[in-house]
């Protein structure tokens, strides 16, 4: 739905994604989305080459727990910058609507 409201579901391939419904286990949807990407790309998919993205302290841990995949808080929901930080989000945005600073950040993490 999320996606959908700004058009955005071009973007997302559905079919690599880790979701409630194969695990209500969050850190483990890393292992399968990445599995996912793995079979359809022919690619291993690790921390060195995946990265959360998310804005709240739950998207933290799943990075965290999910393998040590880095991860990209921001500040757009209910959690603070200061919050995120402190749960040991690697990055924290305002917003992303920087797309430069959203670009900035993953090519920073993942080289």
């Amino acid at each position: 739905m999320k996606l959908k409201a700004f058009d955005l579901g071009s973007f997302v391939d559905a079919e690599i994604g880790g979701y409630a419904s194969d695990d209500h286990h969050r850190p483990a949807l890393v292992g399968i989305a990445q599995r996912r990407a793995q079979a359809k790309h022919g690619v291993p998919f690790g921390p060195s080459n995946s990265v959360i993205i998310g804005d709240s302290l739950e998207d933290v841990r799943t990075g965290r727990d999910g393998g040590g995949v880095p991860v990209i808080g921001v500040a757009s929901g209910t959690t603070s910058a200061v919050e995120l930080e402190q749960a040991g989000a690697d990055v924290v945005l305002r917003t992303l609507e920087d797309i430069e600073g959203l670009e900035t950040a993953i090519t920073e993490l993942l080289s």
